[in-house]
């Protein structure tokens, strides 16, 4: 038999004060981290403290130009990811973490731990 997780009295209070907004906010952030190669392009940025370029993402990820693209956009619409561009030709354009991506890197690493030792039990 599994242990069932059980909510401690303040997790118990918090969830229950939580205001729909809130719900809202959680519910958009699962939406922006289920597309198609997000998780595993903030998994890279967070292994590689120094910036990356577009394509070195793009490489790790093995994914179109389109999508990886498509995703950076989105992270940094929600400050996830900063978008530097120097003024060189062709243009450099590097990647970072911000430090609200940072902060959640640590529940990320939860998520895909228990996802990895689900798959060992399997």
């Amino acid at each position: 038999m599994l242990p069932r997780f059980v909510m401690t009295a303040v997790q118990a209070e918090r969830m229950g004060a939580m205001c729909d907004s809130a719900r809202t906010h959680v519910n958009e952030l699962l939406v922006l981290l289920s597309k198609s190669k997000m998780l595993h392009i903030l998994y890279i940025l967070n292994c590689d403290p120094k910036p990356m370029r577009f394509s070195e993402i793009k490489k790790s990820v093995d994914s179109s130009s389109t999508t990886v693209t498509r995703r950076l956009s989105e992270l940094e619409a929600h400050g996830l990811v900063k978008r530097t561009a120097y003024p060189t030709v062709p243009t450099t354009v590097e990647y970072t973490l911000t430090k609200d991506a940072v902060s959640l890197a640590p529940s990320l690493e939860s998520l895909f731990g228990w996802v990895l030792d689900r798959a060992d039990k399997q």
